[in-house]
Protein backbone atom coordinates (compact mmCIF):
# COMPACT_ATOMS: atom_id res chain seq x y z
CA UNK A 1 0.00 0.00 0.00
CA UNK A 2 1.22 3.56 -0.76
CA UNK A 3 1.20 6.78 1.25
CA UNK A 4 -1.55 8.12 -0.81
CA UNK A 5 -3.77 4.88 0.16
CA UNK A 6 -3.28 5.31 3.86
CA UNK A 7 -4.44 9.11 3.07
CA UNK A 8 -7.31 8.11 1.18
CA UNK A 9 -8.84 5.81 4.37
CA UNK A 10 -8.11 9.20 6.57
CA UNK A 11 -4.65 8.81 8.21
CA UNK A 12 -5.01 9.43 11.91
CA UNK A 13 -2.09 8.44 13.62
CA UNK A 14 0.94 6.67 13.43
CA UNK A 15 3.20 5.51 16.14
CA UNK A 16 6.59 3.76 16.72
CA UNK A 17 5.98 -0.10 17.90
CA UNK A 18 8.74 -2.88 18.34
CA UNK A 19 7.27 -5.99 17.08
CA UNK A 20 8.20 -9.47 17.29
CA UNK A 21 11.02 -11.30 15.50
CA UNK A 22 10.80 -7.85 13.37
CA UNK A 23 12.24 -5.23 15.57
CA UNK A 24 11.49 -1.34 15.14
CA UNK A 25 8.39 -0.64 12.80
CA UNK A 26 5.54 1.68 12.43
CA UNK A 27 1.82 0.50 13.34
CA UNK A 28 -0.40 2.94 11.35
CA UNK A 29 -4.31 3.84 12.21
CA UNK A 30 -6.59 5.22 9.52
CA UNK A 31 -10.18 6.00 10.06
CA UNK A 32 -11.61 3.50 7.01
CA UNK A 33 -9.06 0.86 7.08
CA UNK A 34 -7.84 0.47 10.68
CA UNK A 35 -4.73 -0.67 12.35
CA UNK A 36 -1.60 -1.36 10.40
CA UNK A 37 2.25 -2.28 10.98
CA UNK A 38 4.49 -1.47 8.70
CA UNK A 39 8.24 -3.36 8.51
CA UNK A 40 9.96 0.57 8.75
CA UNK A 41 10.73 2.77 11.16
CA UNK A 42 8.71 5.81 12.16
CA UNK A 43 11.23 8.17 10.27
CA UNK A 44 11.02 6.39 7.16
CA UNK A 45 7.36 6.75 7.00
CA UNK A 46 7.54 10.18 7.93
CA UNK A 47 10.24 11.10 5.50
CA UNK A 48 7.44 9.36 2.65
CA UNK A 49 5.32 11.51 3.70
CA UNK A 50 7.20 14.60 2.99
CA UNK A 51 8.20 13.60 -0.27
CA UNK A 52 4.58 12.54 -1.16
CA UNK A 53 3.27 16.39 0.06
CA UNK A 54 6.53 17.80 -1.57
CA UNK A 55 7.75 19.54 1.82
CA UNK A 56 11.02 19.52 3.19
CA UNK A 57 10.38 18.76 6.57
CA UNK A 58 13.35 20.28 8.43
CA UNK A 59 12.45 23.77 7.14
CA UNK A 60 8.76 23.30 8.18
CA UNK A 61 9.82 22.63 11.59
CA UNK A 62 11.59 25.51 11.59
CA UNK A 63 9.14 28.14 9.91
CA UNK A 64 6.74 26.78 12.52
CA UNK A 65 8.65 26.27 15.34
CA UNK A 66 9.47 30.13 14.54
CA UNK A 67 5.68 31.04 14.58
CA UNK A 68 5.32 29.27 17.86
CA UNK A 69 8.44 30.05 19.42
CA UNK A 70 9.53 26.60 20.25
CA UNK A 71 11.85 24.71 18.67
CA UNK A 72 11.15 21.20 19.63
CA UNK A 73 8.12 18.82 19.08
CA UNK A 74 6.52 20.83 16.22
CA UNK A 75 3.07 19.92 14.65
CA UNK A 76 3.52 19.13 11.28
CA UNK A 77 1.26 20.76 8.67
CA UNK A 78 1.21 18.18 5.88
CA UNK A 79 -2.16 20.36 4.18
CA UNK A 80 -5.06 21.75 6.15
CA UNK A 81 -6.40 18.19 6.99
CA UNK A 82 -3.46 16.45 8.01
CA UNK A 83 -1.71 18.49 10.83
CA UNK A 84 -0.02 15.83 13.08
CA UNK A 85 1.19 16.68 16.69
CA UNK A 86 3.99 15.01 17.97
CA UNK A 87 3.51 12.68 21.30
CA UNK A 88 5.53 10.26 23.21
CA UNK A 89 4.46 6.75 22.98
CA UNK A 90 7.43 4.27 24.22
CA UNK A 91 10.50 4.17 25.81
CA UNK A 92 13.13 3.43 23.10
CA UNK A 93 15.19 0.41 23.64
CA UNK A 94 17.86 1.47 21.10
CA UNK A 95 19.69 5.01 20.40
CA UNK A 96 18.19 5.53 17.16
CA UNK A 97 14.28 4.22 17.35
CA UNK A 98 12.83 7.13 18.74
CA UNK A 99 9.94 7.30 21.31
CA UNK A 100 7.45 9.74 19.09
CA UNK A 101 4.52 9.04 17.32
CA UNK A 102 2.35 11.96 15.62
CA UNK A 103 -1.59 11.79 15.86
CA UNK A 104 -3.38 13.73 13.84
CA UNK A 105 -6.15 16.32 15.25
CA UNK A 106 -8.47 16.10 12.73
CA UNK A 107 -9.19 12.75 14.64
CA UNK A 108 -8.99 13.29 18.18
CA UNK A 109 -12.03 12.73 19.98
CA UNK A 110 -11.08 13.40 23.35
CA UNK A 111 -8.11 12.95 25.88
CA UNK A 112 -8.18 11.32 29.17
CA UNK A 113 -5.50 11.13 32.11
CA UNK A 114 -4.20 8.10 33.63
CA UNK A 115 -1.64 6.69 35.88
CA UNK A 116 1.78 7.36 34.08
CA UNK A 117 0.24 9.30 30.83
CA UNK A 118 -2.69 10.10 28.86
CA UNK A 119 -4.93 8.15 26.68
CA UNK A 120 -6.13 9.94 23.72
CA UNK A 121 -9.64 8.39 21.78
CA UNK A 122 -9.55 8.85 18.05
CA UNK A 123 -12.40 8.50 16.10
CA UNK A 124 -12.88 4.86 15.03
CA UNK A 125 -13.13 3.75 18.38
CA UNK A 126 -8.92 3.48 18.73
CA UNK A 127 -6.83 4.91 21.39
CA UNK A 128 -3.15 6.05 21.83
CA UNK A 129 -1.53 5.91 24.94
CA UNK A 130 1.08 8.04 25.44
CA UNK A 131 3.87 8.69 27.88
CA UNK A 132 3.22 12.53 27.76
CA UNK A 133 1.29 14.05 30.67
CA UNK A 134 -2.02 15.37 30.29
CA UNK A 135 -0.98 19.25 29.83
CA UNK A 136 1.87 18.43 27.77
CA UNK A 137 -1.10 17.02 25.19
CA UNK A 138 -3.13 19.38 25.47
CA UNK A 139 -0.27 22.11 24.78
CA UNK A 140 0.50 19.94 21.54
CA UNK A 141 -3.08 20.00 20.35
CA UNK A 142 -2.78 23.57 20.92
CA UNK A 143 0.07 24.32 18.95
CA UNK A 144 -1.78 22.00 16.68
CA UNK A 145 -4.62 24.43 16.62
CA UNK A 146 -2.65 27.67 16.39
CA UNK A 147 -0.70 26.02 13.07
CA UNK A 148 -3.27 24.86 11.33
CA UNK A 149 -5.20 28.37 11.59
CA UNK A 150 -2.09 29.88 10.18
CA UNK A 151 -1.61 27.03 7.28
CA UNK A 152 -5.01 28.10 6.66
CA UNK A 153 -4.69 31.74 6.54
CA UNK A 154 -0.96 31.24 4.47
CA UNK A 155 -2.82 28.88 1.87
CA UNK A 156 -5.45 31.07 1.17
CA UNK A 157 -3.05 34.31 0.78
CA UNK A 158 -4.18 36.02 3.97
CA UNK A 159 -0.62 37.35 5.00
CA UNK A 160 -1.23 40.47 7.11
CA UNK A 161 -1.57 38.71 10.68
CA UNK A 162 1.51 36.62 10.22
CA UNK A 163 3.55 39.31 9.36
CA UNK A 164 1.94 41.19 11.97
CA UNK A 165 2.82 38.46 14.38
CA UNK A 166 6.08 38.22 13.02
CA UNK A 167 6.57 41.26 13.31
CA UNK A 168 5.29 42.73 16.69
CA UNK A 169 6.53 38.91 18.42
CA UNK A 170 9.90 39.74 19.25
CA UNK A 171 10.82 41.96 23.02
CA UNK A 172 10.19 45.27 23.47
CA UNK A 173 13.23 47.43 23.51
CA UNK A 174 13.59 50.38 26.32
CA UNK A 175 12.94 52.89 23.25
CA UNK A 176 10.06 50.77 22.05
CA UNK A 177 8.48 51.83 25.37
CA UNK A 178 9.49 55.51 25.34
CA UNK A 179 8.07 55.60 21.55
CA UNK A 180 4.92 53.78 22.73
CA UNK A 181 5.01 56.47 26.04
CA UNK A 182 4.82 59.35 23.65
CA UNK A 183 2.34 58.07 21.42
CA UNK A 184 -0.18 57.80 24.37
CA UNK A 185 0.37 61.50 25.49
CA UNK A 186 -0.05 62.74 22.37
CA UNK A 187 -3.39 60.93 22.29
CA UNK A 188 -4.23 62.52 26.10
CA UNK A 189 -3.18 65.84 25.04
CA UNK A 190 -6.04 65.70 21.99
CA UNK A 191 -8.35 63.94 23.89
CA UNK A 192 -8.30 66.81 26.73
Amino acid sequence: MDIGEYLEEGLMAFIPVYLNMKGNCTAIYTYKGGEKYLEQSLRSFLNCLGRYFLMDLKESRKYYGDLLNINKLVPIPFNEENIFIPIKTRKPISRNDGALGYVNIKYIEKIEERVNGVDIFLSSNYKIRSLNSLKTVEKHINNGEIIKKFYNKKEKGIYEDIVFYDEYNKPATKGDIALLRQELLKIKETLE
